[in-house]
């Protein structure tokens, strides 16, 4: 099976995480794979030494060039299928393909999205027979498809084996460095991204809900733009600036999440999914508003909490009860491992991909 994915973005996301996965996969069954990205995109960075090819096109332009230049790849590498992810990419997939007279289109929606197709995306559509894979049959029951679509579930999923549940010296100390004074009481890691600002912030009204009768309780948030001024005003605001550390966009996020006591996960999409899964795969138990990726991940109670969306009271209490029981958090920790393992495996997310690739390829 020769595969493209076709990736426009500049920042590292759970997408391009999920495409990478699977590429990875797929080169080490032996399939030749090309990841074709923006010249000026992180994907170099988060995948070094990675066992497919990267190609760079610049398709910040018009689609048409972009679909042009997508063509001279897809003519050189003779692929089966393209993997995509959003209305822009499908388009330009899809003419590029028809263009170069091979290929099948495999259209992906992150994990929580409702898919809702654009004019440009039902043109591809029709242009290139496309097969449409969701995360889950959830997402496949929201989404507006057209008439007789092929439709293929890959449940995002992690190999817990990829995972030093015990991080090596150096990692716990780089750990430390970041989190100083990590004995000294609860550690709570927020995972952050720009797209769910909200969602921090109801992490920054839980801690301060708990802060007079949980001293020692402090807040790491990680992830992009978690440092950025905005965030710090909104903290200095309840007067926490003590108790909150802004670590910003950082490479060691897995040590980060192994030295944490509880994790807190303020994002969405893929990267929320993502987030939930590294944090269950380190024996972390999550804590989170209620939405759909959180009921599909978290198991309230027993892996982890699934707070009310906006209650930060309700939340602070339900914390603070867990805060209290040491024991409960070690049981969760161990709970959420045997859950990742059983249900969350990465095998069966890649067979997803090659499911939706083969239907691809025989329907092209």
């Amino acid at each position: 099976m020769r595969a493209v994915f076709f990736y426009t973005g500049v920042d590292w996301s759970g997408s391009a995480r999920a495409f990478s996965v699977a590429a990875r996969a797929f080169a080490e069954a032996g399939d030749p794979v090309t990841f074709v990205v923006d010249p000026e995109a992180h994907v170099k960075e988060h995948v070094p030494g990675a066992s497919f090819e990267i190609a760079e096109l610049d398709a910040s332009g018009g689609w048409l060039n972009a679909a042009l230049g997508l063509r001279k790849i897809v003519r050189q590498k003779n692929p089966d299928v393209v993997f995509v992810h959003t209305d822009r990419e499908h388009l330009i997939a899809a003419v590029a393909c028809w263009l170069a007279r091979r290929a099948g289109v495999v259209r992906r929606t992150p994990a929580g999205t409702r898919l809702n197709l654009g004019t440009g995306a039902r043109f591809a559509a029709w242009l290139r027979r496309t097969v449409f894979l969701f995360t889950h049959e959830a997402d496949v029951r929201a989404a507006v498809l057209p008439r007789g679509a092929t439709t293929v579930v890959a449940e995002l999923g992690v190999d817990p084996s990829r995972y030093a549940v015990d991080p090596t010296t150096d990692e716990l100390a780089q750990a430390n460095e970041a989190t100083l004074d990590r004995d000294k009481g609860s550690h709570f890691l927020c995972i952050y991204d720009l797209h769910a600002r909200g969602r921090a912030a109801m992490a920054i009204r839980t801690l301060a809900m708990l802060a007079q009768r949980h001293p020692a309780v402090h807040l790491f948030v990680v992830g992009p733009g978690s440092d950025y001024e905005d965030v710090r005003m909104h903290i200095a605001a309840v007067n926490l600036l003590p108790r909150v550390s802004l670590l910003g966009e950082r490479d060691d996020v897995a040590a980060l999440i192994g030295a944490a006591d509880l994790g807190w996960v303020a994002c969405e999409g893929d990267e929320a999914a993502f987030a939930m899964l590294d944090m269950m795969a380190l024996g972390v138990p999550v804590v989170t508003a209620e939405d759909a990726i959180a009921r599909r991940y978290v198991a309230d109670g027993i892996t982890g909490l699934v707070v009310p969306w906006g209650d930060a009271a309700l939340a602070a209490g339900m914390v603070a009860g867990l805060l209290a029981n040491p024991e409960r958090v070690e049981a969760m920790g161990e709970a959420a491992r045997a859950r990742l393992a059983r249900d969350f495996g990465e095998r069966s997310m890649v067979q997803g991909f090659d499911s939706a690739a083969t239907q691809a390829r025989a329907r092209k």
